[in-house]
């Protein structure tokens, strides 16, 4: 490749960040090609090195801004945007801690709302990102992968108190109770949820922590050997989901649609365990039949049909009913 050629490439690639250097009361100078920045302009070089994904280089632009221009405006938007730099390059920790210390610094930040938003979603990516290497937990050198999990709930607990009348505020402590939905840590799922029903009834969230407590119902039921307490639990959640969901729609049109789309699972889910209960009193019912307690077996057969007469197992107990008491 020809002199000419090498020049040309390297005019078009960009230059070393390495070569650039800040001197007073010129601004940031690049010794190779003497070509010179205003700290806005380095700025905005900066920005554009994190969306070609040179998160390196862009950091030590930000590092180097940080190192030698006072001026304030200056040093809050390369704060800020050094943990955007970092949130959106996947080290989720440093992002945590790098926008900690810009709200720190700068709270009347007009960049403060979304600097909090990327914190809190930099701590979930966090945890995520731990329950996804649980694997390498076992090997000695790798074992921090499985251990940031933690560390990511915790960052963002930690964030969602000092922070929690955003916005979003709701919307993360909902994804923090999916995310332990889907780790199966359902007890702690439910905790999540009712405080967020609690703290955060009028906001779009609300009808879907209603609908994920009605799940985790669910999910009970089908781990602990088809505990009847837990489809009791998910029966009370879609219940009120069925019955609130007028109300709850007027919270927003987000809410609305939300409502709407799941109306049809949640009294599907209803009918499901409509028909788990009646199984279960129609086989006690049974039970005491095969004993010869036939007077203990009509109450239960009764119950059946009256409580439960939408089911098949209504039909059968009235037919055991006529069997039994022609």
């Amino acid at each position: 490749m020809s002199p000419l050629l090498i020049t040309l490439f390297l005019l078009l690639s960009g230059t070393d960040v390495d070569d650039w250097q800040w001197r007073p009361g010129v601004g940031f100078v690049n010794t190779e090609t003497m070509e010179r920045k205003s700290p806005e302009e380095f700025h905005a070089y900066g920005a554009r090195l994190s969306t070609e994904r040179r998160t390196d280089d862009a950091l030590e632009v930000m590092s180097l801004l940080l190192r030698n221009v006072r001026d304030r405006k200056v040093q809050e938007e390369a704060r800020y945007l050094r943990g955007k730099i970092l949130w959106s390059g996947g080290r989720f920790h440093d992002a945590c801690l790098a926008l900690d210390d810009f709200l720190r610094r700068h709270p009347g930040s007009a960049m403060a709302e979304e600097a909090k938003r990327i914190e809190m979603d930099s701590a979930l990516s966090l945890a995520k990102k731990g329950y996804a290497g649980n694997f390498w937990g076992s090997i000695p050198l790798l074992k921090w992968i499985a251990t940031s999990s933690k560390m990511g709930l915790d960052l963002l607990r930690t964030t969602l108190q000092r922070y929690p009348r955003e916005p979003f505020s709701s919307l993360y402590y909902f994804k923090l109770a999916e995310f332990l939905f889907d780790e199966k840590e359902l007890d702690a799922a439910e905790q999540e949820l009712k405080f967020l029903l609690s703290e955060y009834p009028a906001t779009a969230d609300a009808p879907r922590a209603i609908l994920l407590l009605g799940r985790i119902g669910m999910k009970k039921y089908d781990s602990v050997e088809y505990d009847i307490h837990g489809l009791k639990e998910a029966r009370r959640h879609f219940e009120r989901f069925v019955e609130e969901a007028p109300l709850l729609s007027k919270i927003s049109p987000e809410a609305a649609d939300f409502i709407a789309g799941s109306l049809p699972y949640a009294k599907g889910k209803i009918a499901f365990i409509d028909d788990k209960e009646a199984e279960k009193e129609f086989r006690v019912g049974e039970y005491y039949r095969r004993k010869g307690h036939f007077r203990a077996a009509r109450i239960y057969y009764e119950w059946v049909r009256k409580e439960h007469a939408g089911t098949t197992w209504a039909a059968e107990a009235g037919q055991k009913l006529k069997e039994l008491f022609p």
